[in-house]
């Protein structure tokens, strides 16, 4: 399957991550000898299920060497949700049949080929159009205490979103097109996506007793495609390098490898 990164930027943004770093880049940032994205590219090329990657938002001048696989370029297409359609439909140009494709972020730089590989072939052991990755709070805390996620309690515990998703070729062409563009556009934004699908599903959040199967079934009628919220154990893939304290943390856990 194809992986759609994106890499863009957000121009006249203060970013305190990027005054930090002294980049003007998310993607290039350099922790332990590289940038950012190049860590992330090296764990999906390194996925026995990843055939390419497809970039939105940097060119072959950042000069980077992804390595083996093809690495196709795109230009930024000003939001994130735009990002992510170029890419998808970039993917299905070549590729029509295409079952599913992986969607994922320059800001995971933690993850690994093999984390890739456990995390695909745990989505695809089900059937669905759309798999929304979730994190249990405890994972993450066992793995990364000082992360500070946001997190949202339901029924099944207490979870926050993750940043390597995956859909099928179908999404692209369901009518509900316009909802899950804002469903992934808010992807952490887990009250506002309860608000967007139902005002009872947002209650039941509210008061912990949402459950992932009325969830995902809400999000099935309204999205027209089949969803299922995946729980990954894997809680690098829920540490995204977002402000400068991650990026400590990013930095000192790399930089021993």
């Amino acid at each position: 399957m194809d992986v759609v990164i994106s890499a863009g930027s957000t121009p006249d943004k203060i970013d305190p991550l990027l005054e930090y770093a002294q980049a003007d880049r998310k993607a290039l940032i350099p922790i332990a000898g590289q940038p950012m994205i190049k860590w992330v590219t090296d764990a999906l090329i390194g996925s026995r299920y990843i055939d390419r990657v497809i970039v939105i938002g940097l060119d072959e001048s950042c000069g980077i060497d992804f390595g083996s696989k093809p690495v196709i370029f795109i230009p930024a297409q000003g939001r994130l949700i735009a990002n992510y359609v170029a890419g998808v439909e970039r993917a299905l140009q070549d590729t029509a049949d295409r079952q599913h494709i992986l969607i994922g972020a320059c800001d995971i730089p933690l993850i690994t080929a093999a984390i890739v590989d456990e995390h695909i072939a745990g989505m695809l052991q089900s059937d669905h159009d759309v798999y929304y990755s979730i994190i249990r709070k405890e994972t993450m805390l066992a793995k990364f205490p000082a992360s500070r996620r946001s997190y949202a309690r339901i029924r099944e515990g207490i979870f926050c979103g993750g940043s390597l998703h995956m859909i099928s070729a179908r999404v692209m062409a369901s009518d509900s097109r316009t909802m899950w563009n804002e469903l992934l556009e808010r992807r952490k934004n887990v009250f506002w996506q309860a608000l967007l699908i139902g005002f009872d599903v947002l209650m039941r959040l509210l008061t912990g007793t949402l459950t992932l199967t009325a969830a995902e079934k809400r999000a099935d009628k309204i999205l027209g495609v089949r969803c299922r919220a995946f729980i990954t154990p894997h809680a690098e893939i829920g540490m995204d390098v977002d402000k400068p304290f991650q990026l400590d943390i990013a930095r000192a856990m790399l930089s021993k490898q």
